[in-house]
Parts: C-alpha cells; structure tokens; sequence
C-alpha cells in the first residue's frame, strides 16, 4: 500500500522549488521591503511598515509549513505495479460511468499530485476518497461539483495499473 504522503517526484521538487524560491527571493525582497519602511520614521504609525512585517510574518508561516510538509513527505515513483484486486487505491486508473453515460477515467497518485489535462487526481481529494476500496462494478456516490450538498451516483467500470504517460509525468518526464 502506498502511504498517505507518497508524491510523485514531479510534485516533490515544485514544493522544493517554491521553499527555495520563498527563502532566496521573497525573504530577502521582504527583508529590504521592512528596512526601506523603517526609513520612512515613526514606526508605530508606519503602514508600510506593518505591512512589510505582516508579510514576513506570513513568509515564515508559509516556509515553516513547506519544510514540514517536505519532511513528511514520501515520493514515490508509481511505475510499482499495485494490486487492484483491492479496489481502488492510489497509484490505480479508474474508470467511471456517469448515470447520463458519461465515462471519465482518472489516475490517483499521491497527496500533492493534480492535472487536469491527463486527469490525475490527489489521493486526498473528495473525488479519490469516496472511491478507496470501490470494486469494478460498485456504484460509489460522489459529491456534485456543480452543487454542494447533491451527489451523482456513478459505476466503477474498471480498475487498471496507470498509463505510461501518467507514470511518465510522475517521473517528472
């Protein structure tokens, strides 16, 4: 089983590149933002000054929270084959079929994975938890998008090993 923090590499290094992008540039921008504003005097009645050190504020947060999340992180590859004799679980394709007709197919990596373009979903969406555990054949109500307390029923078609191209861009490739 894949853990709750797997991610692919492609989505591992864009939160290292925005850790990195936050501690070498906005920092140091937010750095000289808060020196210019001690320049303009009186700093308890300085906006530009509370705004700098607001902005600093939410700059640490924000870094703190990365380097946690980076920590606890697990990439995974999703070229291992998974067992879908277990239903749904990330790192599978599934096939769904709308109660209009309408079939979609998507690819559940791990936590920090999402694109629209090759329908590849986040392991901790809505969409992928309402699905774990379904087998082909189950009819699994998920949440409407178009509305907030409906939900449309849907059959699990098929569940497969995921498509080279989604691995591919798991890799990063």
């Amino acid at each position: 089983m894949i853990s709750e923090n797997a991610t692919s590499l492609r989505s591992y290094r864009e939160r290292e590149r925005q850790l990195e992008k936050l501690v070498n540039e906005e920092m140091p921008k937010n750095r000289r933002d808060i020196q210019a504003a001690r320049e303009f005097g009186d700093l308890s009645e300085n906006f530009e000054y509370e705004s700098a050190r607001n902005t600093e504020r939410q700059l640490i947060t924000r870094m703190e929270r990365l380097r946690a999340e980076l920590v606890l992180a697990k990439v995974c590859d999703f070229d291992a084959e998974v067992d879908v004799t277990d239903g749904v679980v990330p790192g599978c394709c599934v096939t769904l079929e709308y109660e209009n007709g309408d079939m979609r197919t998507v690819s559940i990596l791990g936590c920090w994975d999402f694109d629209e373009a090759l329908d590849i979903v986040s392991s901790r969406g809505r969409l992928a938890e309402c699905l774990y555990g379904a087998q082909a054949g189950d009819t699994v109500s998920l949440p409407d998008p178009d509305f907030d307390d409906a939900f449309l029923e849907v059959t699990v078609i098929a569940i497969e090993q995921l498509p080279d191209a989604v691995r591919a861009w798991a890799r990063g490739e």
